[in-house]
């Protein structure tokens, strides 16, 4: 039976992960739409109780199940109750506002019940989901696929995302990079499909021409030949380098979309056409903060906004654009305090510290901080999939490889 939990387990993993986007093929329920992808959220958790493996990785830390456990119990509580008592709020807008935080809570939940399913089948489900969402992304931009939300048949995939290459897992390419750099004499940075996955993901990621993640990847690399210098390490780096200015440009010069928004991103700042001030704060992130701090000094800060009431309203920016109510931001610490609280948000940065200390793992260590940085700029720990990947990364650099090839985590843990 629990070999039948335990595939189940990795099929939802597969399912909720390899799509490149997580706007794609919602479940209609009474009151809300649940994509695929928030879906296999939910069941992750409640299949996992059920799933057995003698390669299981488990957490024994108390007092960080205890703050898991705390965050979640405040959480909901304050949605369904608190807030229908002082704003009157409906269950079902509770839960729309619960929604956008399953991606973390269910990462913290699985923390707290450990990955019970085999963590090296759990690890390559994992590469291959993510290898998977990016060979359809890059499909995508030559097929007209229908993974899309509200797209119409036959438009441009490109001309639609302005140039970018659209992929909800293009966070990856930061552990992509360190993989393919470091630690790779450990059981999870063995064998093709890593690698493979590796270079896939860095190639999402350049190809986002996210610029938050193009400078975390480039500190990344200096971070990691500063790390140990050897020749060896050395030559790696400047053939993924050459390689990721391969893919930079060969993308420029073939694509005009691409090329456009190349010019607007990143060349119009690195030739001094353009601040960063004015090409990522004026106008853009001001409108953000001045709403943040709005709502802060009107003591929304304490339990969060009720669902219907947004963060700001985005004035409308060209002549056929019009305004919209923006519920959530693309900073992590701003979205957990105006939607559920400052005590959710505290228990949040307390788990994530003791995440930090518990782990004495470079890898682990390094892409929490630089997700970290990230949340700044984009929602990360929240409701991307990128809190899971913390998760997962915890899992595998604790456990330990022991006779039989069997996993457990690390004693006195």
């Amino acid at each position: 039976m629990h070999i039948i939990f335990n595939r189940l387990f990795y099929f939802t993993l597969f399912l909720g992960l390899f799509l490149p986007t997580n706007s794609t093929f919602f479940l209609p329920l009474p009151g809300v739409l649940l994509s695929i992808n928030h879906f296999a959220f939910i069941l992750l958790p409640i299949i996992n109780l059920f799933c057995y493996s003698q390669n299981s990785a488990i957490v024994r830390n108390i007092r960080l199940k205890r703050n898991i456990v705390l965050l979640i119990i405040v959480t909901v509580f304050t949605e369904v109750i608190v807030k229908n008592l002082m704003y009157g709020q409906s269950f079902g807008d509770s839960f729309k506002t619960l929604r956008w935080g399953l991606p973390m809570f269910s990462s913290l939940i699985l923390i707290t019940q450990g990955i019970r399913a085999d963590i090296r089948i759990v690890w390559n489900t994992l590469l291959f989901a993510i290898s998977a969402s990016v060979i359809i992304s890059v499909l995508s931009l030559v097929i007209n696929l229908p993974i899309y939300y509200e797209m119409e048949s036959g438009a441009d995939v490109l001309t639609e995302t302005r140039g970018r290459l659209g992929n909800a897992n293009f966070f990856f390419g930061l552990i992509g990079m360190y993989l393919l750099i470091q630690d790779r004499n450990n059981w999870y940075s063995k064998g093709k499909l890593v690698k493979i996955t590796a270079i896939l993901s860095i190639f999402a990621l350049i190809l986002t021409f996210n610029r938050t993640f193009l400078a975390l990847l480039f500190l990344e690399t200096i971070f990691l030949l500063w790390v140990k210098f050897d020749a060896k390490k050395f030559r790696k780096i400047v053939s993924y380098g050459i390689l990721v200015l391969l893919i930079f440009f060969g993308a420029y010069s073939t694509n005009e979309t691409m090329r456009n928004q190349m010019d607007k991103r990143i060349f119009s700042i690195l030739l001094g056409e353009q601040s960063i001030a004015e090409e990522t704060i004026e106008d853009n992130r001001d409108i953000i903060y001045s709403a943040v701090i709005e709502k802060v000094t009107s003591g929304y800060y304490v339990v969060g906004l009720p669902f219907k009431t947004p963060i700001f309203t985005w004035p409308p920016r060209w002549s056929t654009d019009v305004e919209r109510d923006i519920r959530v931001t693309d900073t992590s610490a701003f979205t957990i305090l105006l939607r559920y609280g400052i005590i959710p948000l505290l228990l949040s940065l307390l788990i994530l510290k003791q995440l930090y200390s518990f782990s004495n793992n470079l890898f682990f260590r390094t892409i929490l901080i630089l997700y970290l940085i990230a949340s700044l700029n984009l929602d990360i720990i929240l409701r991307l999939n990128s809190i899971l990947f913390i998760a997962l990364i915890f899992f595998i650099t604790r456990a330990q490889i022991h006779e039989q090839n069997s996993i457990h985590s690390e004693d006195g843990y």
